[in-house]
């Protein structure tokens, strides 16, 4: 008897560790020209402002718990922020790009890549793509009632790239469900 308690235990431990282990991540590259700084809050976690040197990747929290990572081009959060913000519920991540706050990254745009983009088993799972020069974002929240929310599976990474098309050139290869990155220093042309 007890020892179909502890063989039970044991399989319940195990398949908390695979979810566990399943989990993705949502990761912040910075490919301005300029710093950009940003904090995470959510879940007791509420930082001050540090600067993305190259990138910043946080694991997604199987509690139901929901993050918020506030950017700006400036050291505070009391100006222009955008929000990339996360949950994870009922194995699936769900996603989105706030711009409630001002848009202060909209000369560079911003994007929003999941690993698990284009996949016919996800089709809310796609890209977040805020151009360059364009003042609003029509795919990111700008007002309180808009619905702009993504889902993707909760083994998917999130990749939000700031100025995609920026000075310097940098990619995040996604491989499956794993992340690597390559940093590619290329100089763009400059147009006169």
């Amino acid at each position: 008897m007890q020892f179909k308690n502890v063989v039970a235990g044991a399989a319940v431990l195990l398949a908390s560790a695979q979810t566990t282990l399943a989990l993705g991540s949502a990761t912040v590259v910075n490919n301005c020209g300029f710093p950009v700084y940003y904090t995470s809050v959510g879940a007791g976690a509420n930082a001050a402002m540090q600067e993305l040197s190259d990138s910043y990747t946080q694991a997604y929290s199987n509690e139901g718990d929901g993050f918020s990572i506030k950017l700006s081009p400036n050291d505070t959060t009391s100006g222009s922020v955008s929000q990339f913000e996360f949950t994870w519920a009922n194995n699936k991540i769900s996603y989105d790009l706030s711009n409630i706050n001002g848009y202060p990254f909209s000369s560079g745009g911003m994007e929003i890549v999941p690993s698990m983009q284009n996949d016919p088993s996800n089709p809310s799972c796609v890209v977040v793509d805020c151009p360059a020069g364009e003042s609003v974002c029509s795919a990111a929240y700008n007002a309180p009632d808009d619905t702009r929310t993504m889902v993707c599976d909760q083994d998917s990474n999130l990749v939000l790239t700031i100025c995609p098309g920026g000075s310097s050139k940098r990619s995040v290869e996604l491989i499956g469900s794993d992340m690597h990155y390559r940093v590619h220093a290329r100089h763009l042309p400059k147009h006169a």
